[in-house]
């Protein structure tokens, strides 16, 4: 007994000294030598991939976990910490890739690895192993002699993504330049050979990349990389998948976004199914087929994969075939019994079973509007009578279809077009009349309206307008007058006459409009009224009328600048006493007149009132407005204005308080632009060609006298009448050898007197003279009795002296000496005392007093003795009649002061006049 004891105490000792030694054992490090650790490079991916064994394993499998940690530039700068748990096995290598977000080419990389027991065999406590020493990755040294370098390489990523570019010199110079897409960008310098560049956020630019490039040197060769920017990979939406035989499934999906590029292709589509493990790679990005086994499966469930090069995105459906059945589309869509009103349509459907029902629905479209929908249940062949339609309209029949058993899709539209036959207008024309009263007739133009499709019922061909007399009815007119037309012309005499207008197509015949044409209009004078249009239109309104009417009908002009006018009308009905009139050829500053009548039960139109106004006026906006202060000013001329214009004019007068009423508007339509210019040209020649004209012939009489007087006809003077010749009896030419000078007078004339023959203004033989105005001979001293005198005249050169009987004076002395007649007689003693009596007078008599009277050479009314004359004095009643040739100024003319004393026939000539 005691001999048990010792060995069972000794057998405890033992187990508990060997529980020591393995926990003992098992609390040491792992042996993890860096001999073991290597390192490589995946410069296309900028990857470390690490590998490394762990040796003395006390398992075949024990699950560790693996520290990591990588430096940059020096071992001190940790940039990545990282635990990795995995299952260590006997003699198998372990793997880990860590991913730079700098170009591994910019900077040296350290690596070191240690690790721990983390498997429930191992009884804690559990220690790490110690460090293995640092792994030295630098990938500079492969880099070659360029002296610039700029990484990573062709790096592919997404848009959105953060990005780190970078350059390595082989020599510190600092004017280094880098630009992204030809902006230029500043980095981070790392050491003296490498500058870091970090782009956030960069965008999708295009499939061919974006360029990043930096160059030493202005004008060298600059060196660079392309960063692909893909779009990201998005999940497949609206995925699902149907039947339309039970033979194939259709699977379909919006793919979104294409991630190609010109050098990495689009996202690949795999198409998974569960229960059946199969998979297919989808040919397409958008949908793909899958081949159904007959009776096999029914129930299916469906993973789309989607991936590219960075990612990989997946969606799912599960579903009974039978549930999502698509039929085929219908076909062989015809008609018949097609009629004005209603038309049978009629369809083929695709089968998918005996078990299975479709329910087709029929649509109808007419202008691009659902006007009817219909739902029908058939197995194979369909119809549906379709009614309530329009007589000569075309419609758009479409049919579809879907499983009635179990409601999935329906099918695509088929369609075929339907027109209904044609039916007789069911709606009479809109008819309306223009009279003008010429004498003797009415000169009616009737106006029709087209009818609109829904009441023409077809193609209009002809209108019949038949004209009845009303006072003879058995004398009618019928005129066919062939469609498009929309008006006739009408010659009547002054009877009334009662007018049916009838429309007409293929079929038959509209009701009639009947208008009715008195012979007397009636017409009254209606007081027109003001209103104000918006941009709605025009707001009428007028006075009911007391007896019964059919209605009233409003009438105006959409072009009213335009002689034709283009005339519009609205028929309204008995109970209206307002309508809003509005048109699309309503224009600002334009002015619309309306007229407003009433329609009788006899169907004669009169006249209700006249309204006008404009849709919208420019008196404050846009033409002109002037403003004048002048109370007195009764003119303004407008400028600047366009040619062949119409422009309308309103003068309204102001006060203080504010502008008046406005009045009634002046159309005026400017001239063409040519035409104003030729004007400008034309009035001014016209204008110097009558002003020439109107002088010369205003001057032709000073013309004549100055450039080409009348030579006067010695033969027809009547001075030869008074010469008796001795020597020549029958002398009929007077010599100045038979001539005997006289006489120059100065006559003083009343103040009074002359004022008067101032203001007449006329000349003297243009003045009543009872007595012959004469020149007298003044006699010898002591003579006391009335001196001869003699009168003569030349009718050439005035008529009016003849008529008058005026005639020159001149009176000498029975008993002169010879000596003072010859001095009388002589010529050049003559001119002497003429030009010496007149001076001397101009200085002794005052101004605006004195008459200058000349008497003409005149031969002696005797034989040629001159002697004679001192002893035979003339007889004061012989006269010689000559009319005198001299011009007096205004200042020194003056009429006779008495019946003794007149002035023979002188011409009074106002200033810087000239008579000749």
């Amino acid at each position: 007994m005691a001999l048990l004891v010792v060995l069972q105490t000794t057998f405890l000792l033992a187990l508990l000294s060997l529980r020591t030694y393995q926990s003992e054992v098992l609390s040491e490090p792992l042996p993890v030598t860096s001999d073991s650790l290597t390192v490589s490079i995946s410069s296309t991916h900028q990857r470390l991939h690490l590998q490394w064994n762990v040796h003395n394993l006390p398992y075949q499998e024990l699950k560790m976990i693996f520290q990591i940690e990588i430096s940059r530039i020096n071992t001190s700068n940790v940039i990545w910490v990282e635990n990795y748990s995995t299952t260590v096995r006997w003699n198998h290598a372990l793997h880990w890739s860590w991913e730079s977000e700098l170009p591994l080419e910019c900077a040296t990389h350290f690596v070191r690895i240690r690790g721990v027991v983390d498997d429930a065999k191992i009884p804690r406590p559990r220690f790490w192993s110690y460090w293995s020493s640092w792994k030295e990755v630098d990938v500079r040294s492969s880099l070659g002699e360029d002296r610039l370098s700029v990484f990573p390489k062709d790096k592919l990523v997404e848009e959105g993504s953060n990005v780190t570019v970078c350059y390595v010199s082989r020599s510190h110079q600092k004017n280094i330049s880098c630009f992204l897409d030809g902006v230029q960008i500043q980095g981070d310098q790392l050491d003296p050979n490498v500058c870091a560049f970090t782009l956030n956020n960069v965008p999708f630019v295009r499939e061919t990349g974006t360029n990043f490039y930096c160059e030493m040197n202005q004008g060298e060769i600059p060196e660079g990389i392309v960063l692909f920017v893909s779009k990201v990979l998005e999940e497949p939406k609206d995925f699902s998948c149907e039947t339309q035989d039970f033979r194939a499934l259709n699977c379909t999906w919006d793919p979104g976004s294409d991630t190609g590029l010109t050098k990495h292709p689009s996202q690949s589509y795999t198409l998974f199914e569960s229960f059946s493990g199969k998979k297919t790679l989808c040919k397409h990005k958008n949908w793909c087929d899958w081949q159904v086994t007959q009776h096999s499966q029914e129930m299916y469930n469906f993973t789309l994969v989607a991936e590219n090069y960075l990612r990989r995105r997946s969606v799912s459906t599960v579903f009974n075939l039978t549930h999502q059945v698509r039929p085929m589309n219908p076909f062989n869509v015809s008609f018949k019994n097609v009629h004005a009103t209603e038309a049978t349509v009629m369809w083929k459907a695709h089968s998918i079973g005996n078990n299975f029902i479709l329910l087709c629905q029929v649509e109808l479209n007419s202008e691009g509007k659902v006007i009817q929908q219909h739902n029908v249940s058939i197995k194979v062949n369909g119809e549906y009578l379709l009614n309530e339609l329009k007589p000569d309209t075309k419609y758009v029949t479409r049919v579809r279809c879907a499983n009635a058993n179990h409601f999935w899709k329906w099918s695509e539209w088929i369609g075929q077009n339907l027109i209904t036959s044609e039916a007789a207008p069911s709606e009479a024309p809109d008819v309306w009349r223009e009279v003008k009263s010429v004498p003797g007739c009415l000169m009616v133009t009737l106006f029709w309206k087209p009818l609109p499709k829904w009441h023409a019922n077809g193609k209009i061909l002809f209108y019949n307008v038949v004209i009845e007399n009303l006072g003879e009815p058995s004398k009618s007119k019928l005129l066919s007058i062939p469609a498009p037309a929309n008006s006739t012309e009408l010659t009547l005499d002054q009877g009334s006459y009662q007018i049916h207008i009838t429309a007409h197509n293929s079929v038959g015949t509209s009701p009639a409009s009947v208008i009715v044409i008195p012979g007397d209009l009636g017409n009254k004078e209606v007081e027109e009224e003001r209103v104000k249009g918006t941009e709605d239109g025009f707001s009428l309104s007028w006075k009911p009328q007391s007896g019964d009417v059919l209605g009233y009908l409003v009438e105006w002009c959409d072009h009213p600048w335009d002689p034709l006018c283009d005339l519009q009308w609205e028929n309204l009905g008995p109970n209206t006493t307002g309508t809003m009139i509005s048109s699309d050829a309503f224009r600002p500053g334009v002015r619309y007149n309306f007229r407003v009548y009433g329609i009788s039960t006899k169907r004669i139109a009169y006249l209700l009132e006249k309204k006008t106004g404009y849709s919208q006026e420019l008196d404050d906006s846009v033409c002109c407005k002037c403003v004048i202060n002048d109370p007195e000013q009764k003119t303004l001329v407008m400028e600047n204005l366009q040619p062949e214009s119409s422009y309308e004019f309103l003068v309204t007068p102001y006060t203080s308080v504010g502008a008046g009423p406005h009045g009634a508007f002046t159309k005026v339509t400017t001239p063409g632009e040519y035409s104003y210019t030729l004007m400008r040209f034309l009035l001014p020649l016209i204008f110097c060609v009558l002003f020439i004209t109107v002088v010369c012939y205003l001057k032709s009489q000073w013309m004549k006298e100055n450039c080409y007087p009348d030579i006067p006809d010695p033969y027809k003077s009547s001075v030869l009448s008074l010469i008796k010749s001795k020597e020549n009896p029958h002398l009929t030419i007077m010599k100045v050898n038979d001539c005997i000078p006289d006489a120059i007078e100065v006559v003083n004339k009343p103040e009074g007197n002359k004022m008067q023959f101032l203001g007449t203004r006329k000349s003297l033989t243009e003045m009543e003279l009872t007595k012959p105005a004469c020149f007298y001979l003044l006699p010898t001293e002591n003579y006391l009795g009335p001196g001869p005198h003699i009168c003569f005249e030349n009718f050439t050169y005035n008529q009016a002296a003849s008529e008058s009987d005026c005639c020159g004076r001149v009176t000498v002395s029975p008993t002169a000496p010879p000596s003072q007649l010859e001095l009388l007689t002589s010529p050049e003693n003559l001119l002497k005392a003429l030009e010496k009596n007149y001076m001397n007078s101009l200085e002794e008599i005052p101004a605006g007093e004195t008459c200058l009277n000349y008497v003409s050479q005149l031969a002696s009314p005797m034989s040629g003795n001159k002697e004679s004359l001192l002893t035979n004095p003339p007889l004061p009643a012989v006269c010689s009649e000559y009319k005198m040739q001299m011009a007096i100024p205004l200042g020194l003319a003056s009429p006779p002061s008495s019946e003794s004393s007149s002035v023979s026939s002188i011409t009074l000539l106002d200033q810087g006049e000239h008579h000749g």
